[in-house]
């Protein structure tokens, strides 16, 4: 043994793995693609599956005759399953007690769109939310689900649906952060404040004007390619034929 080499009494020894640069730790967590592409196997093998349950056994089943060490919750599949295109969802309710509808899906954490109707006064008032991905709905008796049912599902989800999923996400966490400005406003000496910062939200979720807003970036999202964004572009009229539609 060299000098060099030799241990110097009091100092720590030094370990040295010459292959440190090839060394990898099995994941235990697997990322979307590969947990959508395992549901679609496990999907093409069994048209319908009666359980949240059984579907997470079956995918984890699958994944793990790659990595046995893999973990993953039931719901995180569900939601990848459904966001991915991957299984179709079929959902069974119950009753709850809950009083507030969500601004995020429960069942794969996309963003709700409301569903408003005119009042006999000519008011607008909301009458229910759809998930904006998924088929769970909720209305003024607030309903949970307590079963889901999966079936097998041929579609794929492009880069245009899922750039448009992630704005309506964007939109509902929008109108959530806009109550709790409110409610963070309240009973101080700016309330004002907090009505400018909710209007400027408001602007941003539903103007029709505003270029930045979510409907009209929804609307450039699925005209990107064309000449001017679609909400820019005249409606057609028997008059002038010519005027493309938006």
């Amino acid at each position: 043994m060299s000098d060099r080499d030799r241990p110097v009494p009091g100092r720590r020894a030094r370990l040295i793995c010459p292959c440190k640069d090839t060394l990898s730790v099995p994941k235990n967590n697997s990322d979307e693609h590969t947990i959508s592409m395992a549901v679609r196997r496990v999907m093409q093998r069994k048209a319908r599956i009666e359980s949240q349950k059984e579907l997470a056994e079956l995918v984890l089943k699958e994944l793990r005759k790659d990595n046995p060490e893999v973990r993953v919750g039931a719901a995180r599949i569900r939601r990848i399953a459904v966001t991915s295109g991957a299984a179709r969802l079929e959902i069974d309710y119950r009753e709850t007690d809950r009083k507030d509808l969500p601004d995020i899906c429960p069942v794969c954490g996309s963003g709700m769109s409301s569903i408003m109707n005119n009042t006999l006064d000519g008011e607008l008032t909301e009458i229910k939310r759809n998930c904006s991905v998924c088929p769970f709905t909720v209305g003024k008796t607030v309903l949970v689900p307590g079963r889901y049912c999966f079936v097998r599902s041929t579609g794929e989800v492009n880069a245009e649906e899922l750039r448009i999923r992630k704005l309506k996400k964007a939109a509902s966490l929008l109108r959530q952060a806009s109550r709790l400005i409110d409610d963070a406003v309240e009973n101080t000496n700016f309330p004002e404040r907090g009505e400018y910062a909710r209007e400027m939200i408001d602007e941003i979720v539903n103007s029709r004007e505003m270029t930045g807003s979510i409907p009209n970036l929804i609307s450039d999202v699925r005209s990107e390619g064309h000449r001017d964004p679609l909400w820019t572009e005249p409606l057609s009229t028997p008059k002038y034929p010519d005027r493309k539609g938006i």
